[in-house]
């Protein structure tokens, strides 16, 4: 089965990616994973930090702390790809 990915998670990635290499990192072992629901994760080269992209939300695990970004928290979900990029982008610094 071909895993799809929705509107948000390609604009989140890309974000993300570009946000990134903007700050002089990138993501290491980025894979889709998931049953149900296709997700993505992957982490921050050079930094104990995990990231995964839901279909409509969000999170990240790094030493300063875990954050999760749901969709009811946002008033759309370009607003939530940009806080999580905003805020992973910053763990990573």
């Amino acid at each position: 089965m071909e895993r799809q990915l929705t509107s948000f998670q390609t604009e989140c990635e890309k974000r993300l990616t570009a946000a990134l290499a903007k700050a002089g990192k990138r993501i290491t072992n980025r894979h889709l994973d998931g049953l149900s629901e296709t997700y993505i994760t992957g982490n921050i080269e050079g930094h104990d930090i995990t990231y995964w992209i839901y279909t409509d939300m969000a999170d990240f695990a790094a030493p300063s702390g875990d954050r999760v970004f749901e969709s009811p928290d946002y008033d759309s979900l370009d607003d939530l790809a940009g806080k999580f990029v905003e805020e992973l982008v910053e763990a990573a610094a």
